[in-house]
């Protein structure tokens, strides 16, 4: 199987079994990084967390096309979230949560070519630089 039909599989099976993912992947992201839920105090309904997590999962599978928009816009995000305080290791951090909190929701029903995949998706997230 292919990284962009892995990676699609692992969205399928996730929406399958979780009707919303914003909140397990945020629980897990303020987990991880408490001192980021701070930056989320006025999204009281998780709308600006749904729409980030709808962004970055739209550029996970342009980055694994190597498409140069999602190339652009990643790496245009990149600069937009260090005026937050949101380095390197934390912004493609956000890729290894949503693998983390994907794979477990997705339980027996993920696969080896799943984590391929999202392995993948960080490593183009990572090298997102302009």
């Amino acid at each position: 199987m292919n990284l962009v039909s892995a990676f699609n599989q692992s969205l399928e099976v996730v929406a399958d079994r979780c009707e919303d993912v914003v909140p397990p992947v945020y629980a897990e992201l303020f987990q991880r990084y408490p001192e980021f839920e701070k930056l989320f105090v006025l999204d009281t309904d998780m709308g600006a967390r749904g729409h980030m997590l709808n962004e970055a999962l739209s550029m996970a599978e342009g980055l694994l096309q190597d498409d140069p928009i999602a190339v652009n816009f990643v790496s245009a995000e990149r600069m937009n979230h260090e005026g937050y305080g949101i380095d390197d290791s934390v912004f493609e951090g956000f890729f290894i949560v949503l693998a983390s909190v994907f794979k477990r929701l997705a339980g027996e029903a993920w696969s080896d070519d799943m984590s391929a995949a999202w392995v993948a998706v960080t490593k183009q997230a990572a090298a997102a630089k302009l």
